[in-house]
């Protein structure tokens, strides 16, 4: 056989449905960053009613996506019966609501939004999934340094924390809180598409770099204790002597932060930059604490409770034993406690242990480790202080869901594989000499 006659090796094209489901996938979650929220209100100088309507896309777009694979989609959710009991203990709340119409209205809004991270947990494998999110957050990075590199009007706050940057957010800790989000995605990406680590690695020191320029000390300590668990994943994955080695060292880590927590809080507030109360978050805790006694069993009713301007209202009092007007609890867990009480509780603290369970797992045993420890870790961490939990239309909801199901379904089909195609070649014949 000549040289020319070698088998051509071809390589089949992406089909034109994955294309579309891809983009469809990225507008999904950059739709739910409410990114475009800001800019389109000339950051909070114009009135934000009409936003809601902005999101009626991604509710048809996530349907789309779901009735692709609607078995597959089925089977997470089967899976999943702590996220069903949730949404079923949310949907009943509208008997016992303070708004019941408030309430419908939300819960609607918090399905259509699971959807989404059901849709994206059940159309992709892993791999693809973590560059979706990856290629999403690259998007929400370079628009944030633009912003921030050349229209410093709308990209950096000026009258609060002037000189910090913002990005596409209102306030500087949005932009921390997401960009460490998109350094994580990205990290996990170079490890999981190793063909495109070098792109991926850059972008994840660009949104790295943008959470120090956002000056968000909380955004920080959370980036710096994700990746710390990403290198946790790397270590044990290594061999089993290493695991050994990574398993001591994690458990002398979480003790030792468990003690200085206890006994010395006082320098975890000066790392942050905050006072004991937390920047007056402790009193919104007391205060929701004093309200619930009304209410242990069954809270006020889903998304209510800072709508109510009623004087009276639960409201009105958390307010008056703050001290100031909050907007929400600022707790994941408060916030949940709130709106469903106890069982919304005792049902979330099971679902988060549960996930800890195959975030762990999959931490030793998995390829998927790399993106589920540190989205754990980082979700963990934030939702201690802010109300990221359950809520709708919101970014961090949609990728909790999408990596919980997908943590329990898994890979349902074999990897795409390029076909080799032997070209047809006919042998030259030797003549004699």
């Amino acid at each position: 056989m000549t040289a020319d006659a070698r088998p051509t090796p071809v390589v089949r094209a992406t089909p034109y449905g994955d294309i579309l489901a891809f983009l469809a996938s990225v507008l999904i979650i950059l739709i739910y960053s409410q990114a475009w929220a800001a800019p389109m209100t000339g950051y909070g100088v114009r009135s934000a009613d009409f936003l809601r309507n902005g999101f009626y896309p991604a509710y048809g777009l996530a349907l789309g996506l779901f009735l692709i694979r609607p078995g597959t989609a089925l089977k997470a959710l089967a899976g999943s019966p702590l996220l069903i009991l949730l949404l079923l203990l949310t949907t009943a709340s509208v008997a016992w609501s303070i708004m019941p119409d408030v309430t419908l209205r939300r819960v609607l809004a918090l399905v259509f939004t699971t959807l989404g991270g059901v849709a994206l947990a059940a159309r992709w494998r892993w791999a693809t999934l973590t560059e979706i999110l990856a290629t999403s957050m690259a998007v929400l990075m370079v628009a944030s340094l633009f912003l921030g590199a050349l229209m410093p009007d709308w990209g950096r706050m000026h009258e609060l924390f002037p000189g910090a940057w913002r990005g596409l957010w209102l306030e500087k800790n949005a932009l921390g809180e997401n960009m460490g989000l998109a350094a994580i995605c990205m990290a996990a990406a170079a490890v999981m598409v190793p063909q495109r680590r070098r792109l991926w690695l850059v972008c994840a020191a660009i949104a790295s770099a943008l959470v120090i320029l956002s000056t968000s000390k909380t955004g920080l300590v959370v980036l710096i204790l994700s990746f710390a668990s990403m290198g946790f994943v790397g270590l044990v994955q290594a061999g089993p002597k290493r695991a050994i080695v990574g398993t001591w060292l994690a458990i002398v880590f979480f003790c030792a932060a468990l003690l200085i927590v206890a006994t010395r809080s006082d320098l975890i507030f000066d790392l942050l930059g905050k006072d004991a109360t937390l920047t007056g978050r402790t009193e919104i805790w007391s205060g929701i604490l004093h309200q619930m006694q009304q209410r242990p069993w069954t809270g006020f009713g889903y998304g209510v409770v800072w709508d109510d301007a009623s004087p009276g209202g639960a409201k009105a009092w958390i307010a008056h034993e703050a001290k100031f007007s909050a907007a929400h609890a600022h707790s994941g867990w408060l916030e949940v406690y709130l709106a469903l009480g106890i069982p919304g509780v005792i049902l979330l603290a099971a679902w988060m242990i549960e996930m800890w369970g195959r975030a762990l797992w999959a931490a030793y045993a998995r390829p998927s480790g790399w993106l589920l420890m540190p989205m754990m870790t980082a979700y963990t961490l934030t939702m201690l202080t802010e109300s990221i939990t359950m809520n709708w239309h919101n970014i961090r909801w949609v990728l909790f869901v999408a990596l919980a199901l997908k943590a329990v379904i898994g890979d349902q089909d074999a990897p795409a594989r390029v076909i080799p195609v032997r070209a047809r070649t006919r042998r030259t014949r030797q003549t004699p000499a």
